[in-house]
């Protein structure tokens, strides 16, 4: 409970920074605001949901020293899928690292690898692509393969 609310905190503070973004008479649909904006929303939803997932939960069960060290190699995990996805979109581009990123952080949580994992790990990076690119106008990197 105490994570989502320092969260939604955070949020909100976030929210106002991003309210603070002036106007610009160059602006398109989104303007400058829009992402930040929609972004702080997004965090105060999932604020929000940590919150209510804790006040419906029952009593948490004792941790033991050895969760607590799996819990900690976990996000040293996760944070190496991020890094992967850096060193990906440096190199190959935007839709290539959402896919490789995507297909490591499932195998990572257990997933199994095959054609079923690529093939969602390929349409979750194609439908990312598709929200910025389209519908948002944010052009992603193609990558220095291929002449970013």
């Amino acid at each position: 409970m105490a994570g989502g609310a320092a969260l939604l905190a955070l949020a909100i503070v976030y929210l106002i920074g991003a309210s603070n973004i002036p106007h610009s008479t160059l602006s398109d649909e989104v303007g400058a605001r829009g992402m930040p904006y929609l972004l702080g929303v997004l965090l105060a939803l999932v604020a929000s949901g940590i919150i209510a997932k804790a006040a419906f939960a029952s009593a948490p069960a004792q941790s033991s020293e050895e969760e607590d060290n799996a819990s900690f190699s976990r996000v040293v995990g996760l944070l190496g899928c991020a890094a992967l996805f850096i060193g990906v979109s440096w190199l190959a581009g935007y839709i290539a690292a959402s896919a490789v990123t995507l297909f490591a952080v499932m195998v990572y949580e257990g997933g199994r690898p095959g054609l079923r994992t690529v093939a969602i790990a390929i349409g979750g990076a194609l439908f990312f692509w598709l929200t910025f690119v389209l519908f948002l106008g944010v052009q992603q990197p193609v990558g220095k393969l291929f002449g970013g």
